[in-house]
């Protein structure tokens, strides 16, 4: 109630009201006192002159009645008595009511003046004159001027508090409580556009507000409508966004998981040759041997050599099957995790080996060194496949970014068990990472080499399984041409994937 516009405006022509009214009743009030002064002075001298007259001759006289007679007469208001003394301080006579002793009221007044003698004996004195004059008269009409304003104060105040109450609840609040009421309604507003129009009749400031106002609410309406509509495309474009992004990501896996095909199928075609080639000799030497053998022309010198190549060949083959056999039992194992994304338990020094192992052709051309240095007593329960695809995605982001033009360096693994935590780094001693780079080397689609190919997902995708498949942290430390640093810590146990 007190912050309404109606009771601070009533209570502000209130205040104002009252202190005019005050300020004049004050003034009004002064005046008439210094008025009801100046005729109470008045007739205190007027008494005076008149008793110095009256009395003088009844009291050379001794005239006792007439001097009681004189006394009677001027006993009126403000005068309440009268006493005449001789010259040696007998009463002479008195009229009216006079104080005990000397005692007087605050309102009382005591004049006191002396007679003279007349003619030549006008310096004698004959008596002494006490008249006791009341103020209360005086007193009592001002009071009586100070109620009759007050009261007038008052009654102004109500007749202007009413007067105010009505013409604002008129003029002012009802309009104002209308437009509440549509600012509320629009707030909460989800019909039609037209349901928020307020009449707009009046032809006043009000008028003009409504009409500002319906135009305010007509806007809001557009905007709203129009915000629906671009919530509902920005919905469908993040969806397709979303469908988008997991199909690069899908695909980023795909074409790491082709580039290892293809460079395991690159590196097994060397062995494979060389196999086929030493399989061709001993095959050829074996049928020469033959023919000799059937022909009966075999010496001790065809059988000596035959018997060198056979072994020389043999040695050839084995050494060469073997190293495809290691190929294509590391790349199996490796692809397999990566495309049936099995849970199991694996050893994860042997496991990285076989990931390096397998990812050797990538970089065997290159001057760079990959090591593994991880403790070999390391046991996880989780998924391998996601750990060959981080590991991957890794050691191909710094082949591209901290080594370029075939510079030199080197790759380090290093990994140590925390309790229930394993800690894995993953470490070079490249070029390093720009620091206003860093905050974003884990956005999807952010890359420094696009103009080379790179489509900004692989550490994404890194991100994304070590933090929600593997559930996990990593983190990146990097310092301008002295190398990076990705430090991983994943659970011992992975969690359970999330169902749905």
């Amino acid at each position: 109630m007190r912050n309404s516009i109606g009771f601070r405006l009533n209570a502000l022509f209130v205040l104002l009201l009252t202190v005019l009214l005050a300020c004049s009743g004050a003034l009004a009030y002064w005046s008439m006192r210094a008025q009801l002064l100046q005729q109470y002075q008045f007739t205190r001298s007027a008494v005076q002159q008149r008793l110095q007259t009256n009395l003088v001759n009844p009291l050379w006289n001794f005239d006792t009645a007439t001097l009681q007679e004189n006394l009677s007469a001027e006993v009126k208001p403000p005068v309440l008595g009268i006493a005449v003394y001789s010259d040696v301080g007998e009463l002479q006579a008195s009229a009216g009511v006079l104080p005990a002793g000397q005692e007087q009221g605050a309102d009382l007044d005591r004049l006191e003046f002396s007679l003279f003698g007349r003619g030549r004996d006008e310096h004698q004195l004959l008596g002494r004159v006490a008249v006791v004059l009341s103020r209360q008269e005086m007193e009592s009409t001002l009071r009586e001027q100070v109620w009759r304003r007050s009261l007038e104060i008052l009654a102004l105040d109500l007749l202007l508090v009413a007067a105010l109450s009505f013409s604002l609840r008129l003029l002012v609040l009802k309009p104002l409580t209308a437009l509440r009421d549509g600012l509320h309604h629009a707030a909460e507003h989800r019909g039609p556009s037209e349901s928020l129009m307020l009449p707009d009749e009046r032809k006043d400031e009000f008028g003009d507000v409504v009409r500002g106002f319906n135009l305010i609410a007509q806007r809001l309406a557009d905007d709203l409508e129009e915000g629906r509509r671009a919530e509902v495309e920005i919905r469908l474009a993040y969806e397709h966004l979303k469908q988008t992004q997991a199909s690069l990501i899908q695909a980023e896996k795909l074409a790491a998981l082709g580039g290892l095909v293809a460079g395991v199928a690159h590196e097994i075609n060397t062995p494979l040759g060389i196999t086929l080639t030493g399989a061709s000799v001993l095959a050829e030497e074996t049928r020469r041997f033959g023919a000799q053998l059937d022909a009966g022309s075999l010496k001790k010198s065809d059988v000596q050599g035959y018997l060198q190549t056979a072994r020389e060949s043999v040695e050839l083959i084995l050494a060469n099957a073997n190293r495809a056999a290691h190929l294509v039992h590391s790349f199996k194992q490796v692809a397999v995790d990566q495309t049936s994304e099995a849970r199991r338990e694996f050893n994860l020094a042997d496991y990285l080996d076989e990931v390096v192992e397998s990812l050797r052709p990538t970089y065997k051309r290159l001057p760079i060194q990959v090591r593994n240095v991880c403790a070999p007593d390391i046991q996880l329960d989780g998924y391998p496949g996601e750990l060959a695809q981080v590991v991957t995605n890794l050691l191909v982001n710094a082949l591209t970014h901290a080594f370029p033009e075939r510079a030199a360096g080197q790759v380090t693994l290093r990994a140590q068990a925390e309790g229930e935590w394993v800690t894995l780094q993953f470490e070079d001693d490249g070029k390093g990472i720009a620091p206003e780079h860093l905050p974003r080397i884990f956005d999807p689609f952010f890359t420094t080499n696009r103009g080379v190919g790179g489509s900004g997902l692989g550490l994404h995708v890194v991100y994304n399984i070590v933090t929600k498949r593997m559930g996990g942290q990593i983190d990146v430390d990097s310092t301008p041409g002295q190398g990076t640093r990705f430090t991983l810590r994943v659970p011992i146990v992975a969690p359970q994937p999330a169902e749905g």
